[in-house]
């Protein structure tokens, strides 16, 4: 299994350095459509991180990851359509965009390195970049004049997390990422009684680290219908900066075939190298469960995103404040213990999400509410493997809003993943 985990892994790095990731208009802001950042299994309950268990791993609370007893492999992948709609689109459903895409969610490996403590690392995409908008406007002369915004590019992360546990029922994390990639915008300007139009492109080249910090504690609730488990977390994303190299350059292109006529390199001076700096972020939650039976729990994030800041490109129309985000889910397994019937044993989750992306775009806050629906299917037959799970998330949505000449993006996704467990580091009995 080792072996033929290695080959695929280094087949699907490969796939995620190239996939596009998105096609979404909001990519055009920040550092463009942010990855869930969740296993599937978290995402199919709104992406709540609080709850670890002995067979799965956390991609976001790296406290969890203390309550890892098997060496276990993930992967996870999503398809995803959307639809995007304005005022007048939806006068004329002609006019409305579609599209779909997918992608690879993560590659991951965690094993524990001791009874009280695991060791985790991976792959995962941090943020993806692709858009093409356009507008129409009629100057002071009368004439008619487009206007193109493009882009693509991602950033990508490779992460290592680690989880111990205190003292019995508390266990803390620490996660640090490294961060890679590239944004690239183009701005393309033309009228129609000009031969020529405009054009200005710029480039980033992203690099930087980033750290989190996690606790969580789980107290054993005493009731008349048994043993329940109390369970609180505290997840804090530190502020850090990424170092970016940029490129820009200024040009005219034939308006009928769109070839360019002149480019020129732009001297940036002091923002050659620049710094985008991103805000701290903080999670907590809470929630209430009986063990290998159910569970439902809430988690509240807030990021005061005033505080990001990227100098080399600043669209005009958008401004940041603080974020948030509620999410609501959980889980319920028939039978967990039940030796047949593999029905019995489906953990089956929901969960809701609600975010205030704290981006503001003509004075409109940009929101979004996703539902969930999934579950779990065990695959394994042996002792050694019979925890192993594929895991399915169903997600329904919509993000940003018709009003003030805006897009409402509506999207249905469908995520994919695989949790293999193996044992290692078994100590043999007999020479």
């Amino acid at each position: 299994m080792k072996l033929r985990f290695s080959l695929i892994a280094l087949f699907l790095v490969s796939f995620m350095s190239a996939q596009q990731g998105t096609f979404s208009p909001y990519s055009y802001f920040g550092l463009g459509d942010m990855a869930p950042k969740s296993l599937i299994e978290n995402r199919a309950m709104a992406g709540i991180s609080m709850l670890g268990d002995s067979i799965h791993m956390n991609l976001q609370n790296p406290a969890a990851l203390a309550n890892l007893r098997l060496t276990t492999y993930a992967v996870g992948a999503n398809r995803r359509a959307s639809v995007l709609s304005s005022l007048e689109e939806q006068i004329d459903a002609d006019k409305v965009d579609r599209g779909h895409i997918t992608n690879l969610d993560y590659l991951a490996l965690a094993f524990p390195f001791s009874p009280k403590g695991a060791f985790s690392f991976g792959i995962m995409p941090y943020s993806a970049t692709s858009y093409q908008i356009g507008q129409t406007r009629i100057s002071t002369l009368a004439d008619t004049v487009r206007t193109t915004f493009e882009g693509n590019g991602g950033i990508n992360r490779v992460f290592a997390s680690v989880g111990h546990q205190l003292i019995k029922g508390v266990n803390v994390g620490f996660m640090a990422h490294y961060n890679w990639g590239t944004k690239e915008s183009r701005r393309l300007q033309a009228s129609d009684q000009v031969q020529f139009g405009t054009s200005d492109q710029r480039f980033s080249r992203i690099k930087g680290i980033d750290f989190n910090s996690a606790l969580t504690v789980t107290v054993p609730l005493k009731t008349k219908e048994g043993k329940l488990n109390l369970h609180a977390s505290a997840v804090h994303d530190f502020a850090y900066q990424l170092d970016a190299a940029n490129e820009q350059t200024l040009g005219s292109f034939l308006v009928s075939s769109g070839a360019d006529r002149e480019v020129f390199d732009v001297d940036l001076g002091s923002l050659q190298n620049s710094q985008i700096e991103m805000p701290s972020k903080t999670t907590l939650g809470i929630g209430l469960g009986k063990p290998f039976s159910w569970f439902i729990g809430a988690e509240y994030a807030t990021q005061d995103m005033s505080l990001f800041k990227n100098e080399f490109i600043e669209p005009a129309n958008s401004t940041y404040e603080m974020a948030s985000s509620l999410r609501v889910g959980g889980y319920f397994i028939p039978n967990y213990n039940a030796l047949n019937g593999i029905l019995n044993r489906i953990t089956y989750r929901a969960g809701l999400r609600i975010e205030d992306t704290g981006l503001r775009l003509n004075q409109t806050p940009i929101e979004m509410v996703v539902g969930s629906l999934g579950f779990s299917l065990p695959m394994g037959s042996t002792a050694a493997d019979r925890f192993s799970s594929i895991n399915v998330a169903l997600e329904y949505g919509s993000r940003g809003t018709t009003d003030n000449a805006l897009l409402k993006e509506s999207f249905f996704g469908i995520n994919i993943g695989l949790s293999l467990n193996d044992r290692w580091f078994i100590k043999r009995r007999i020479n």
